[in-house]
Order: C-alpha cells, then structure tokens, then sequence
C-alpha cells in the first residue's frame, strides 16, 4: 500500500520488485496522478489503471496527460502509451448506442492492448464490468493496406459496412466512409484525420490523409491500419449465430450495424472478454481507491437490473424484441 507519506521512488521499488497488484490511497487528486505518472515513466510495463466512478477515470486520465511527457500521452502510434477505455454515456439497454467518440476511445484502447509494447489504460469499474467483443475477433477485423497491392474494392465496402461504418456524401466525423468511383474516404478509429484510398480497379493505387473541411488530400501514407468502427462487428459467421439465438430487431436483417447493436452483442458471439482477456498476464493492475469497488459494482448491478426492466417493458408494449444482455 502507497500513503500520502511515500515518494515515487518507493512505489517504482515496490513495482520493480515484481508485485502485481498495486492500490494507492491516501492521496487525493492531482498530487496522487504526479506518483502514479512517475512510476509510469521509469517502469517500462503495460498498466491498468481501474478508478471506481467513470467521472473519476475522467479527470484521473486529464491530470495524466497534464504530468506525463508529450509523446506519452499523443505521440505517434509507436511512441504514444496513455489510452482511455472509457464507460458508455447511456445504458446498452436503451435502444441507442454510445456516442461514436466513445466508441473509438474504447477501440483505441483496445488495439493498443493488441499492439503497443507497454500501453498504458486508465478505465472504471463499470467500464470494466460489462463483458466485450472477443480479442479474436477483434483481430479477426483488422486490415493491413499498402498501395500497390489487389484489394477488391467492393470487398472493402462490405467490410465497412460490417464494421460498423456510415456511409455519407462527405467523411466528416470518425465512423464515416464515403465512395465516389475509385476513390474511397474513411475516418478511421486509429487517425486524427481522414483517410483516402484511391483505385485503379482492384488496384489500391495510393493512401493519403485528406482535410475533413476542405476535402483536399494531403500527405501521403506507406500503409493503413484499418480497425471497425463499432464493437459489434456483423460478418457472415457473427449473423449466422444471432439468428440462431432467435429474433433480432428489423435494422439488424441487412447485417450492418443499427442503435443499440452493442446490447445484442452476446447475441453474435459464442463468449465475450472482459477488458482483462486483453491485458497481457506480465501487465501491472493499479487500482485506484480500491475500498469503494465493491459498492460501485453493487451500485452498477442496481442501475443495470433498473434499466433491464424498464426498457423490457417497454420494448414489450411496443411489441419489439429485447436483447439477453447481462450485467456483472
């Protein structure tokens, strides 16, 4: 245990001594995310950082990026390590789904757990607690793309559209993709800006990020790295088990995504992950006053078992279909 009377020389001793399992307590605020970015600094390790309320993950991951240096916190993909997972802003049970800037956070981080060396997450109890796409298939979506190589163009639209992709006249937020002829624009999870690929037939002939307001493109790319845009990802195997499982909503027939697609997600995998299924089993967990989990799991339980039978009811005077979805 870490009080407010150690330095961060103590904590690194006590890391570095091979402990796993790390609390800290009896620091409040911003001095307390000074040692933890200390540690993180000197201990090169993956990291999960839980905090037990999504409003403290928040503003834990803001004084973080305050302390840490700046490639740290948003460096280049090799070099960046701080990532967010955060929780939904709404119950998976509404019938919406998250804001898609959440979306892309919680893919962020999980590709960095697939990818960095020693990435480093900060997350919350109820972000941790509701179960998630499987790792494999996750990795299963990924897509390497180099110019010059045969990359069926039609093949990638259905990708995107499997992956949870919205196609527009213009790309202009993340999650968007756009086709004009050979040319085709995507906002990737993975990138700052757009991204356009540009076709001779099945021929990827170049890859370029392009400004979302003025459309121009702009500097070239070597490769492309491309990640669904949802956790839900509808390819042909994931839709065969949903529908053996019984009655899906109406938007879900075309295989593409539909809100509220993440509370039917236990309904396209045969098991699901918790964020633990993608730490690495050499990574650090550090819990952040961890007395107070126990209520917070009690109190995510009430407001999901709260929200079950609310929506069921009215999803059942509507005469639609509610998904399965468990809590803790």
């Amino acid at each position: 245990m870490i009080t407010s009377n150690s330095y961060i020389t103590d904590l690194i001793k006590l890391v570095s001594s091979g402990e796993k399992d790390v609390s800290v307590s009896g620091i409040e605020s911003a001095a307390r995310a000074y040692l933890v970015s200390g540690l993180l600094t000197e201990q090169e390790s993956p990291f999960l950082i839980i905090l037990p309320s999504a409003k403290e993950a928040a503003r834990f991951m803001r004084e973080l990026q305050f302390f840490l240096p700046k490639g740290f916190v948003s460096g280049g993909q090799q070099e960046k390590r701080l990532f967010d997972f955060p929780s939904y802003d709404l119950s998976p049970l509404t019938g919406l789904s998250p804001h898609r800037n959440i979306v892309n956070r919680r893919l962020q981080a999980l590709y960095a757990l697939t990818s960095c060396k020693n990435p480093v997450i900060v997350t919350s109890l109820e972000a941790l607690l509701l179960k998630i796409i499987p790792k494999e298939a996750l990795l299963r979506a990924l897509e390497y793309l180099e110019p010059g190589e045969e990359f069926p163009r039609d093949d990638l639209i259905r990708k995107l559209e499997t992956g949870g992709y919205l196609r527009t006249a213009l790309v202009e937020e993340p999650g968007d993709y756009s086709v004009r002829g050979g040319v085709i624009d995507i906002f990737p999870p993975l990138y700052e800006m757009p991204v356009r690929l540009e076709f001779w037939g099945d021929r990827l002939e170049s890859i370029r990020h392009f400004d979302q307001v003025s459309q121009r493109s702009t500097d070239r790319l070597k490769e492309m790295i491309l990640l669904p845009s949802s956790e839900v990802i509808m390819d042909k195997a994931a839709m065969m088990r949903a529908r053996s499982m019984g009655r899906l909503p109406e938007q879900a027939g075309e295989g593409t995504g539909f809100p509220g697609q993440e509370a039917w997600l236990n309904h396209f995998y045969p098991e699901l992950n918790s964020l633990f299924g993608y730490f690495p089993g050499h990574g650090i967990l550090l819990l952040v006053n961890p007395d107070r989990m126990e209520t917070e799991k009690e109190k995510f339980q009430f407001r999901f078992d709260r929200d079950r039978e609310k929506y069921r009811g009215e999803a059942e005077n509507r005469g639609a279909v509610f998904p399965d979805r468990q809590g803790v």
